[in-house]
């Protein structure tokens, strides 16, 4: 059964990227366009890792992350942030949340996929 990606981001763009990109490399791949979306996700798809932005409507990706870390079923589920944003401090906020990795949009597919296998592989 292939691994399980969500990638949680308001940008339709970002979204498609990611997605053929994890797809094409043998990922399932579903998403969210929102942190209460990709909340609402997690209840009803078997998601193995997240790739999540940090500034969207609805939910902010490191809220998102909060509650998810917050519920012992997805304790040990690897979060890696996708986004603009490289503020040491919130950074630092994520790390303390449990985010695994960083990665700073526009991505590099190389890096994305990188950071996939080491979390997955």
């Amino acid at each position: 059964m292939a691994k399980r990606v969500m990638i949680v981001d308001d940008s339709s763009l970002i979204r498609s990227v990611a997605q053929k990109a994890a797809s094409g490399a043998g990922y399932d791949v579903v998403s969210a366009t929102n942190g209460q979306e990709g909340l609402q996700q997690l209840e009803s798809e078997r998601v193995d890792l997240v790739f999540c932005d940090i500034n969207m409507p609805v939910m902010d990706g490191l809220s998102m992350v909060e509650r998810v870390k917050a519920d012992p079923r997805y304790e040990f589920l690897p979060i890696v942030m996708l986004t603009t944003e490289n503020n040491p401090e919130l950074k630092a906020r994520g790390k303390a949340l449990g985010v695994k990795a960083w990665l700073l949009k526009p991505f590099n597919k190389d890096k994305f996929l990188m950071a996939l296998e080491k979390l997955l592989g």
